[in-house]
């Protein structure tokens, strides 16, 4: 056996594999061989390479195993682009990827559909007849009498490609309008979200390309036409589709036409969602690096849909280029590597102000359905409601949401959708909210640790992230005027133990009510020292039995973090955020003795960009001139210099960490 068959054939075992990151280092791997061996050998070598490669992706895609399948895409995936101009290949391509839709596995659909889009991005040439095709052929699926395999896939194909492709695609909008309304109406919730999805996509591109000149585009109004039979208990029904199902739709797309009318609103949403984000993937970190499963603090994109979103395959985000399933997966969110598009229609803002009061009505009238589904979509709707006209919302239906939101607040299931809710609710709203006030402050108290937690033998609480989210958003809306209300909430948060949401709103909390951002501070680097040092913050000349004695009993409970997801994210917090007037000799020193050598890389790396951030204001003090230096500053600096640029030379993966504060001290 040749030497490159010897090599495809550990690619195609690791396509093979059952393990996903087995399958998504193959990918990769493969990838990379293309780009760079495999162009150093024979063109008769290559071209060998390639055919049986082919062979085996065709063998993959079409396995009855559902893993083999999955890697088939992910090969598909990591070889587009890699030679271009190649037709044949990419038509070949083509075909696999058509020929897996419909499938039995959403997964597999979902990981198809994406690299349908991807595909179409290989050339113009081919983009507009490729684009053409799959457009036509999945409103076909959708016009057609109902399958309810193909109307699933039709939807994600169409989403993709209108992200994707979004100039082929607009040249088949309005028959897309004729058709998707179809899939919202189905019976089948996925199929419904799936639908919406793919609206959003293309309300985003139809915005995109409005111009001052044209003529007032109809889709608007034929979308929300369609919103309104929904709630038209006298029109006919499709077969098999029940009351909730068709309000749910209705709704859904109310959503959507709400959210392309008010891009200042979106801003807001995605800042909050944006936290919740990250305290999942802290989680999702931390649980992976442990081994076992812990139970998860309750965070959820803010959607009605993630229920039915099925689980992404990390490898092809990785091979798109995305960070993270959610910026590409959340319900109807274009795929970007970052932050969803936000536009605003100007034709669609008219729409909805005309039709602002039936919307509401509408929304509001089944606030008390029993369907979960229509709750959780009204929770996304009513802020995005209030975002939308404030003054109006505030008026004629603040007392009403503000009903609603208090008494989903007390049920288990809506509790985070719902302090999410109240948190964009309040934002819009602003000091509006003021009646309310007290009975808010009172919902958050009960949803953190009590006084006497420390006390009790339970040593952990787990608190919802939408908690934080929710203090942060109300500490926006009202400023300093709720200071000593959120001093009061103060230690019950730390008490929670840090995670990427306590540090988010604290530092949201610093920057709006100032006059906190001591008490603030003290707090963080007392939670730090616990963490980090396993000790009571100790300032320099205090006694030693002191520090003990001035520690919050609740802070002294916090459990010992010894895992490498909590040292990391102390050390992360630690260099990131604002400590001025408060010394950090002690953590430097400690960061640079206990951390910039752990056998993890993830504590190795992040020590050292710590302790560089840290130790980068003595670095210019010292270079400087007319600043008088303590020798033992002088000598920490020195020592953790020292420190950093020994790991720098030995381990390559910090270097750039490392020798940071050596290029700082240059310049």
């Amino acid at each position: 056996m040749s030497g490159t068959a010897t090599v495809l054939q550990q690619f195609v075992s690791g396509l093979k594999s059952r393990n996903e990151d087995t399958r998504a280092k193959a990918a990769k791997d493969l990838q990379h061989y293309v780009t760079t061996e495999l162009r150093e050998l024979s063109q008769d070598e290559a071209t060998t390479f390639y055919d049986e490669l082919n062979h085996h992706i065709f063998e993959l895609v079409s396995s009855s195993d559902v893993n083999e399948k999955k890697g088939g895409i992910l090969a598909i995936v990591s070889l587009i682009g890699v030679e271009g101009g190649n037709a044949t290949r990419i038509s070949r391509f083509a075909n696999y990827l058509r020929n897996l839709l419909p499938s039995s596995d959403s997964v597999v659909m979902e990981m198809a559909s994406k690299a349908m889009g991807h595909l179409s991005m290989a050339g113009d040439t081919f983009t507009a007849e490729y684009v053409e095709f799959e457009v036509k052929r999945a409103l076909e699926w959708l016009g057609a009498d109902r399958n309810e395999g193909r109307r699933h896939a039709a939807v994600l194909v169409l989403r993709e490609l209108a992200v994707s492709a979004p100039t082929f695609f607009f040249q088949q909008v309005q028959p897309f309008f004729d058709n998707i309304f179809y899939a919202v109406w189905d019976c089948k919730q996925a199929i419904r979200e799936g639908a919406v999805s793919a609206l959003r996509a293309c309300l985003i591109l139809t915005t995109q390309r409005e111009t001052k000149e044209m003529q007032k585009p109809q889709w608007y109004k034929q979308t929300f036409e369609e919103a309104e039979k929904g709630f038209d208990e006298t029109l006919a029904k499709e077969k098999g589709m029940n009351k909730d199902d068709r309000v749910h739709g209705a709704l859904l797309i109310l959503n959507e036409l709400v959210r392309i009318s008010s891009m200042e609103g979106e801003r807001m949403r995605e800042e909050m969602e944006e936290i919740t984000q990250q305290q999942m993937v802290h989680d999702k970190y931390c649980k992976e690096l442990m081994g076992f499963s812990t139970k998860p603090r309750h965070i959820t994109p803010f959607t009605s849909f993630q229920s039915v979103q099925p689980q992404q395959s990390n490898a092809l985000l990785g091979l798109l280029g995305y960070s993270t399933p959610q910026g590409f997966l959340s319900f109807g969110a274009a795929p970007v590597p970052s932050k969803s598009t936000l536009v605003e229609s100007r034709y669609c803002r008219e729409l909805m102000e005309e039709s602002f009061d039936q919307v509401c009505r509408w929304v509001l009238k089944y606030r008390t359905s029993k369907n979960p589904l229509i709750q959780m979509t009204i929770l996304n709707l009513l802020p995005r409601l209030a975002a939308f006209q404030p003054h109006t919302f505030t008026d004629q239906y603040l007392q009403d949401t503000m009903g609603h939101l208090l008494g989903c607040l007390k049920k288990e299931k809506e509790r985070t959708a719902a302090f999410q809710a109240l948190g964009l609710l309040v934002v819009a709203v602003r000091a509006e909210i003021q009646p309310y006030l007290s009975k808010i402050l009172e919902i958050i108290k009960a949803a953190l640790p009590p006084k006497d937690f420390a006390h009790k033998r339970q040593k952990t609480m787990q608190v919802d992230a939408t908690v934080f989210t929710c203090i942060s958003m109300l500490s926006r809306a009202m400023g300093p005027s709720i200071q000593q209300d959120v001093k009061e909430l103060l230690e019950p948060m730390l008490a929670v133990g840090l995670s990427p949401a306590l540090t988010a709103v604290l530092y949201d909390l610093s920057r709006q009510i100032p006059q906190l951002k001591k008490d603030i501070q003290d707090g963080l680097l007392k939670m730090l020292s616990l963490v980090l040092m396993h000790k009571p913050l100790r300032h320099p000349g205090m006694p030693k039995g002191l520090a003990y004695q001035l520690a919050s009993p609740s802070l002294t409970n916090i459990p010992e973090a010894s895992d490498v997801g909590s040292i990391t994210l102390a050390l992360r917090t630690l260099g990131s955020f604002e400590f001025e007037g408060h010394s950090l000799t002690q953590f430097v020193r400690h960061c640079a003795d206990h951390f910039l050598n752990s056998e993890h890389k993830e504590i190795r790396m992040e020590a050292a960009r710590t302790c560089s951030r840290l130790l980068t204001p003595s670095i210019h003090l010292i270079s400087g001139h007319g600043h008088v230096v303590s020798q033992t500053a002088v000598q920490v600096v020195a020592d953790v210099l020292s420190k950093l640029l020994v790991v720098g030379i030995t381990d390559p993966g910090e270097r750039d960490s490392c020798l940071n504060p050596w290029y700082l001290k240059s310049q």
